[in-house]
């Protein structure tokens, strides 16, 4: 039998005798290809023949409005991943290749690079709007890097259906913090063009994109540990990044997987001091970083250079320490409010909303108290063209009827009775280049409504008091939980002024009509109780996960505030600890028939300090049982008892084992 010719690091090889007698040997007579072919493309062409049916010859692009609405889907991945995409093609512009950006799917978004290979590659269906994942184009290296989450190359014959064997392919996955793919960065010409440099090109392209990606989305009240062998390349995309919270490692990026040699399953939930000596302890001071004497080995680099993003020590507002010194010092539990827990179809609706405001039309918001518009409004406005004018919030319904005309669009001297002397030039006017927010807009009287449409149509604005129309130029947006359709059917709103607000809408929805509810809840939790080294008792996080939450995101916050402000620091916030209706909620939840029984005759008792929570000692025997049942499960190994319990290791051994020492 022929052999193979070796293959280098990137795969690449030209089109051989072995690869020839590969394909008639799997496509006509049925054997695995093993041993003819790379490792990935024997797997993918194994795939490809399970698959139910063939993949497609002549695939139809995706509709222009439905590639849109892709791509807006991808809001986040196109605006780091474009500019590379430019830079890219300009550099292997004489290759003559095309460079393609893909969706986590598979489908092609974008596409620059030579129009002569550009023509070439149409024929193919490779363009923008196709699906080139395996299961659509079989073995391709689009799909391929998808399916094996890792960079891969596919050269001519290599591609599962012939006629793709006129491609040379290179491409590289897009990966998140958390280990998920995000797209796909592919360089695509004769297989001629493909070489060692241009595989080399692609791969650091990728690495830059997920590089600001990853700083771009870094989660609230995280801790970023950066490291690298030399000092030189920290602060670059070549540094090796582990995301931190509660001391537990929550992300990783691609170069901390390869030097500290773990995959992301293995990082994920390991707390830090299981893999580190010792931490940086502020972002003005380089470090170095050792390894656990346990995990150095043979070949592996046992120190870094290192530091933190961002400072360790800084506030979420950006405060440094140093800095923070000189300010008045307030009450310990005096915390910002965090911000909502974002997810992709959120920050998708905010990029629609972002070129509908570009476009000058305005956006309406729509959802319950509680559910973050205003915090939806102000993304939309950093988002757009006009983040550098003013965004002016009113809230309409806290305006008193009589003063919001006024408030609006301001007044004269003299306009009326206690007007200021100089008068003041409204709300509108203030707005003037930037966005005008008017939040609860189902509360604004009707006479406000109909001198606010003449606004919107002429663009300009009068005061009380005033004989002369001022121009303005505004972006409107509007907010409301109240349905405005009915409304203007019954007559309480205008109707020409709801079908000028009615273009574009976004429906923001309640905490507990999320399908990951608790996921978000937890993050939210997870964000800011590690401020004061707080944990919670299982019974209270399950009360706090499974409450409804009627006043959303807003009501969530509020409570957690409360109980940082009144827990000590370092302690456990028990089910006791929690306000009233959400207990009530859990006991609901979790009665038995004779609890619910036994109910009713207790209903008149006094409760004790600790409310509804049991007995010191059933408590405490409790915890003891769960921990021992743990440390059981575990073998005996600690770390990982205190990670199955939710807990640093460092509790068990000061609560529970007091005489054994941690390793």
């Amino acid at each position: 039998m022929p052999q193979a010719k070796r293959m280098d690091s990137t795969g690449i090889a030209p089109a051989s005798t072995a690869l020839h007698l590969a394909r008639q040997r799997f496509f006509e007579e049925g054997h695995d290809p093993e041993g003819l072919v790379p490792e990935w493309i024997a797997r993918s062409w194994r795939r490809c023949s399970a698959l139910p049916a063939r993949p497609s010859e002549s695939p139809e692009p995706l509709p222009q409005d439905e590639l849109f609405s892709r791509r807006e889907a991808q809001g986040r991945l196109r605006r780091h991943a474009l500019p590379e995409l430019e830079a890219l093609a300009e550099a292997l512009s004489p290759s003559r290749v095309v460079v393609l950006l893909a969706d986590p799917q598979g489908m092609i978004l974008d596409a620059t690079g030579s129009d002569v290979f550009m023509n070439k590659a149409q024929r193919v269906a490779l363009m923008p709007g196709v699906d080139w994942s395996e299961r659509r184009r079989g073995t391709n290296a689009i799909g391929t890097a998808l399916t094996e989450s890792s960079p891969v190359t596919v050269l001519g014959p290599q591609h599962y259906m012939e006629q793709n064997g006129i491609l040379g392919c290179t491409a590289a996955p897009l990966l998140g913090a958390d280990g998920q793919v995000l797209g796909v960065l592919d360089v695509s010409g004769d297989p001629r063009c493909i070489q060692s440099q241009t595989v080399g090109l692609v791969r650091m392209a990728a690495q830059m994109i997920e590089y600001r990606m990853a700083l771009d989305n870094r989660p609230a009240q995280t801790e970023l540990l950066r490291f690298a062998r030399d000092p030189a390349l920290l602060g670059s995309h070549r540094e090796a990044l582990l995301w931190i919270r509660n001391e537990t490692i929550v992300g990783a990026n691609r170069a901390a997987m390869r030097v500290l040699g773990m995959t992301f399953e293995q990082l994920r939930g390991r707390f830090v001091d299981d893999l580190f000596c010792s931490l940086p302890s502020t972002d003005r001071d380089r470090f170095e970083l050792c390894l656990q004497p346990w995990l150095a080995r043979p070949g592996r680099s046992a120190s870094w250079a290192s530091g933190w993003v961002g400072g360790k020590s800084r506030r979420p507002d950006g405060v440094s320490t140093a800095a923070e010194e000189r300010l008045p010092q307030k009450h310990p539990a005096a915390v910002s409010e965090p911000p909502i827990i974002w997810d992709a179809q959120r920050d998708a609706l905010v990029e629609r909303a972002r070129r509908v405001l570009d476009c000058g039309i305005p956006v309406l918001i729509l959802g319950e108290s509680g559910t973050g518009k205003e915090v939806f409004a102000r993304r939309v406005h950093q988002a757009s063209q006009r983040r550098q004018g003013p965004f002016v919030p009113v809230n309409c319904a806290a305006v008193p009827e009589g003063l919001i005309e006024a408030e609006l669009f301001g007044y004269e001297e003299g306009a009326f009775t206690g007007a200021r002397r100089k008068g003041q030039p409204g709300l509108i006017r203030q707005a003037h280049g930037g966005v005008l927010f008017l939040d609860e807009i189902g509360d604004m009287p009707l006479p406000m409504q109909a001198r606010l449409l003449r606004v919107l149509q002429d663009h300009e604005v009068k005061a009380l008091g005033g004989g002369r129309q001022q121009p303005v130029d505004f972006v409107l947006m509007c907010a409301t939980h109240c349905d405005l359709q009915n409304m203007a059917a019954q007559g309480s709103f205008r109707t020409d002024l709801y079908y000028r607000l009615q273009h574009f809408t976004a429906a923001l929805p309640a905490l507990r009509e999320q399908s990951d509810a608790r996921i978000r809840v937890e993050e939210l939790l997870q964000s800011m109780l590690p401020s004061r080294r707080l944990r919670l008792s299982p019974q209270a996080r399950d009360a706090l996960l499974a409450y409804a939450w009627p006043g959303n995101w807003r009501q969530l916050i509020a409570t957690t505030q409360t109980l940082l402000a009144l827990a000590e620091p370092g302690s456990c916030i028990e089910l006791a600890d929690l306000p009233e209706a959400i207990r009530r909620d859990w006991h609901s939840r979790h009665a038995t028939p004779s609890t619910a029984a036994a109910a009713p005759r207790a209903s008149g008792a006094r409760h004790d300090a600790a409310g509804d929570a049991p007995p010191p000692m059933a408590l405490r025997a409790l915890t003891e049982s769960a921990i021992q049942a743990a440390i059981s499960s575990c073998s005996g190994n600690i770390s990982q008892a205190a990670r199955l319990l939710g807990v640093h290791r460092s509790t068990l051994y000061r609560h529970v084992l007091p005489n054994r020492k941690p390793r």
